[in-house]
């Protein structure tokens, strides 16, 4: 209500609020915010990933559960040693190339080892040789020799060699006389076991399977201390390429 000069009273008018500023402060009170807009693109990735990620652990799983019993070496066998059913273990593994089922352990006892085997390794066909070491018309001959009559690389079991005979210091009745022709004894003869040591003053051991009808000479040729070795090329079809083959699988 409000008065005029007189003192009379008179009805009061109310005016409109400012919408201007009312709309405003509700704003600022309310906390209105803008609607947000979703990127379907990030959404639909991230969908394919977990419907990926969801079919590889499934592949996984099948992959994982499908085992088969596969024969493995239970205790060391040494190269060119006959293997035998104690010798054997069923080991259940997926995914191994080549691997030789359990039931056909028959085939595997009375093969000889063409590498040496560890316990616990998962038996292939390259591994085995069906004739033992030495076969039929070969001899185990050892060598002692002195480091600086073999390569200085070092030998390993499988290596090819030639056993050349050496000159004599003291002259003595056979040695080769003619120096750039000198006798080889036994060509690509097979190392079968390395020893010994292959330090100045010490002597590197060697054994090799050599023809039958070469090994006694090459015996006495070694009593004499009259062997050198020169490493060769493998030949194709040899114990070497198993060897090779079996560390490929592995």
């Amino acid at each position: 209500m409000t008065t005029n000069r007189r003192g009379d009273a008179q009805p009061r008018k109310d005016r409109p609020p400012s919408t201007g500023l009312l709309t405003g402060t509700r704003r600022a009170a309310t906390g209105a915010q803008q609607p947000r807009h979703r990127s379907w693109g990030l959404v639909t990735l991230a969908a394919l990933l977990v419907i990926g990620l969801g079919l590889g652990v499934a592949a996984w799983g099948l992959q994982v559960g499908d085992k088969s019993s596969v024969l493995a070496i239970g205790r060391p066998v040494a190269k060119g040693q006959v293997i035998e059913r104690g010798d054997l273990v069923s080991e259940s593994v997926a995914g191994v190339g080549q691997s030789i089922a359990v039931e056909r352990i028959d085939s595997v006892v009375g093969q000889s080892a063409a590498v040496d085997l560890v316990a616990g390794q998962i038996l292939i066909p390259a591994m085995l040789a069906a004739e033992p070491l030495p076969g039929q018309g070969q001899s185990l001959v050892g060598l002692a020799l002195d480091p600086t009559r073999v390569p200085s690389a070092g030998l390993e079991p499988g290596d090819r060699i030639d056993v050349i005979a050496v000159p004599g210091a003291d002259g003595a009745p056979g040695q080769a006389a003619d120096l750039s022709a000198p006798e080889v004894l036994a060509p690509g003869a097979e190392v079968y076991a390395v020893g010994g040591e292959s330090t100045v003053g010490g002597l590197l051991l060697l054994t090799v399977v050599v023809d039958a009808q070469d090994a006694a000479m090459i015996a006495v040729y070694s009593t004499a201390n009259r062997i050198a070795v020169v490493e060769t090329a493998p030949t194709p079809g040899t114990a070497t390429d198993a060897t090779d083959a079996a560390e490929a699988t592995e």
